[in-house]
């Protein structure tokens, strides 16, 4: 077997056991679901308007948004607006707003509001996070500006414990009652994203962890992991196997040419 092949036969050993690391990682923890080439920077702190009594020293407010949004011949222009903390951001395209008489821009803001100032998610959904107020009005009139169009509000959720089942995000007009959205969830960047039709309120939702379904994830969990480690050491052994194999056919071939 040529020095290529060898180093072929070498590569793809290599190539499987990092998939196989990174699945791993992934069903391990959602804090390990990165590329392992990130390394082991912590994902960014959560700012909560009402933080748990253990962040309540070290939570930075979340920071709200004011932007203008300028009005062209099809409507509003295509925007994306998105609070300085990251934590909210609105995908609007062009003619989310329509054009209005002696108006010149949309006036956007997305404020942070607390969980316990609006109705909370009905069970057995529970608001995760903050919930924030999106709201846009007319310049210079200050008229309210209703979408026109489908538009994506992508939220940042806070990583807590146990929390390892699926989000969804809630959408309000006023805060008393809540509609769930179909939502794109990403886990490992605690991302949840949903289609609106109008503003209001939105927010982040996942059920409460239970004890059952707690045992229940860890055994499965457990199973995988075994599973996974046991593929990890099996493509190990075949690779060093692999390699013994071929630098002991080259030697046996140097000592019979000689």
């Amino acid at each position: 077997m040529s020095v290529r092949a060898r180093a072929l036969g070498a590569g793809v050993a290599v190539m499987l056991v990092y998939l196989a690391s990174a699945v791993l990682s992934g069903h391990l923890s959602p804090l390990a679901r990165r590329p392992l080439l990130d390394g082991l920077a912590p994902p960014t702190a959560y700012r909560w308007v009402e933080p748990p009594p253990s962040l309540v020293g070290s939570n930075e407010r979340p920071t709200p948004l004011r932007q203008h949004i300028a009005l062209g011949k099809n409507g509003s222009e295509t925007a994306v607006p998105t609070t300085g903390d990251a934590q909210v951001s609105l995908i609007l395209p062009e003619g989310a707003f329509e054009n209005a008489e002696d108006q010149r821009a949309v006036r956007l803001t997305i404020d942070p509001v607390s969980p316990s100032s609006v109705e909370p998610a009905a069970s057995p959904l529970t608001i995760l996070g903050n919930v924030y107020e999106l709201a846009a009005e007319y310049v210079p009139s200050g008229r309210r500006a209703p979408l026109q169009v489908l538009s994506t509000v992508v939220l940042v959720y806070p990583l807590l414990p146990n929390d390892h089942g699926a989000h969804t995000v809630l959408w309000s007009r006023t805060g008393a009652t809540w509609e769930p959205l179909q939502t794109d969830d990403l886990p490992s960047i605690q991302q949840a994203g949903g289609d609106l039709v109008a503003l209001g309120y939105v927010a982040v939702a996942g059920e409460p962890a239970s004890p059952t379904g707690a045992v229940g994830s860890q055994g499965r969990s457990s199973a995988v992991t075994i599973a996974i480690v046991a593929g990890l050491i099996v493509l190990a052994v075949a690779a060093g196997l692999l390699l013994r194999r071929n630098v002991s056919r080259r030697d046996a071939r140097g000592r019979w040419m000689r």
